[in-house]
């Protein structure tokens, strides 16, 4: 009786390929962990100065899926962010109001993982392969959005046209690798004329970000140009659209799209 016992107690906790993976997803703090927290930037319209920024986030349990086929497994990872919308303007002659606006956002993202070991090896061998681009959309109000996004570097070593960001997937052993200090040229093709676009890259700490506001080129379109950083980790930019009564009206609510792309620096 005490063996029957032992074998079944054995059986129940032994980890499933499951278990495996979702360890890997919790222990992770670069590709599941998307988000729009720690930023801050200034800018004018017209007779209104504008400092905005969005303040700390919590979230909600990630909502993910995991399908197993063999040696491969395809990861749907879901999870909200909520806090607040902070907007200081400066309007005319008048003192500085400050605008304070919920925010709530869902933010998406899809992986590759691969069975590269044995079942008695670490994580029962598996490992993460390949990474989709980061999707993230207000919820209350959503009517700005980018249809695609185009990446291209002066010596052409990189030039890149992405339409669907949750179904477009890179190896992480093939992130798309810009050199340090190398100047980018990011287009963000959208669908509204008079929103507000920026780039955000940074490690997940104050005050190690960088925040590039977006050139409005008419029709849609917003284009700015980065030099890249110079540590060589693996990380997300950040690509936000924001529509401008957002940023610029006290009634306007969060109203946000953003694209996340994987890349590495490289050494």
């Amino acid at each position: 009786m005490v063996l029957v016992m032992a074998v079944v107690i054995s059986q129940c906790s032994k980890e499933t390929d499951e278990d495996a993976i979702m360890n890997l997803i919790e222990e992770d703090t670069i590709w599941f962990n998307p988000n729009s927290e720690v930023d801050s930037t200034s800018g004018g319209d017209r007779d209104t100065l504008v400092i905005w920024w969005r303040g700390a986030q919590t979230h909600d349990d990630p909502i993910i899926e995991i399908q197993i086929t063999g040696d491969s497994a395809w990861v749907s990872y879901s999870r909200g962010n909520f806090g607040h919308f902070y907007s200081l303007a400066k309007i005319d002659t008048m003192p500085w109001v400050l605008w304070d606006k919920n925010l709530s956002e869902t933010a998406q993202v899809r992986a590759v993982f691969m069975r590269t070991g044995e079942e008695s090896d670490e994580n029962r061998g598996w490992e993460l392969d390949k990474i989709s681009l980061a999707f993230g959309q207000s919820n209350t109000v959503s009517t700005v959005a980018i249809d695609s996004l185009r990446v291209t570097t002066m010596t052409e070593a990189v030039d890149v046209l992405i339409t669907d960001p949750l179904n477009t997937y890179f190896a992480l052993d093939e992130l798309i690798t810009f050199q340090s200090g190398e100047q980018v040229t990011l287009t963000l093709y959208t669908n509204v004329e008079d929103g507000h676009a920026f780039l955000h890259t940074f490690i997940l700490a104050w005050p190690f970000y960088v925040r590039l506001p977006f050139t409005n080129m008419g029709g849609g379109v917003y284009q700015g140009t980065w030099n890249a950083q110079l540590v060589a980790i693996p990380r997300f930019a950040i690509f936000d659209l924001i529509s401008h009564s957002t940023i610029f009206t006290e009634e306007g609510p969060y109203d946000f799209n953003g694209w996340l792309l994987p890349y590495m620096i490289g050494q």
